[in-house]
């Protein structure tokens, strides 16, 4: 527990702190959070990676067909683990091919990944870890979103199940039928469709 004699000293030095004066100092400053690029909240890559990593992203997400704020999520999650996925298995590949010698630029690129590789070993068998961890979300989150999705579909089929009920009711008593009367998102038409469908 901290005395009251001990607080009134640590607000007398906050009051000293003003923080980084110079713009150098401010930029390190706004870049506390970047311990490494696996939890850091900014992630810095070089425009055509950025490019790739956007490309990639953005067609599994879309695969997904996410409909809700929730799946959309898991579907970025499970998205941006896919990215580190490939990217530590390149890595990995990167390394057995530094023995040969490669003139193109593409090669020497990916060698110098692999010699970083190789220079910041301890870092990357932390790496190694985390990868692992990715890669356990990954599959609980492709779980989370199949279920989420499925829950969705079966809410669906019901609903359109009770509109079709009651489309048919009321054609049977010669009534018009307003599905968003019974609080249905449906459009008649839609609903039309599908008793067509089963008979």
């Amino acid at each position: 527990m901290v005395s009251e004699k001990q607080l009134e000293a640590n607000r007398r030095n906050a009051e000293k702190s003003t923080g980084p004066k110079s713009a150098e100092g401010k930029s390190n400053s706004s870049r506390n959070n970047l311990r490494h690029g696996l939890t850091g909240h900014i992630s810095l890559l070089p425009t055509e990676d950025r490019e790739a990593h956007d490309a990639f992203c953005n067609e599994l997400i879309d695969s997904f067909t996410p409909e809700t704020p929730m799946e959309r999520q898991l579907a970025q999650s499970i998205a941006e683990d896919s990215w580190r996925l490939n990217r530590a298995r390149a890595i990995e590949n990167n390394m057995f091919a530094l023995g040969h010698g490669h003139q193109h630029r593409e090669a020497q690129i990916a060698l110098a990944d692999a010699a970083t590789f190789l220079a910041q070993a301890s870092a990357f068998n932390l790496l190694s870890i985390y990868e692992q961890r990715i890669n356990r979300n990954l599959q609980r989150n492709m779980k989370l979103l199949r279920e989420l999705q499925a829950e969705r579909k079966a809410q669906h089929d019901q609903a359109m199940e009770e509109a079709k009920l009651l489309a048919q009711l009321n054609l049977m008593n010669g009534l018009p039928y307003q599905p968003e009367e019974n609080g249905f998102v449906f459009s008649a038409a839609e609903i039309n469709r599908a008793i067509d469908r089963d008979n």
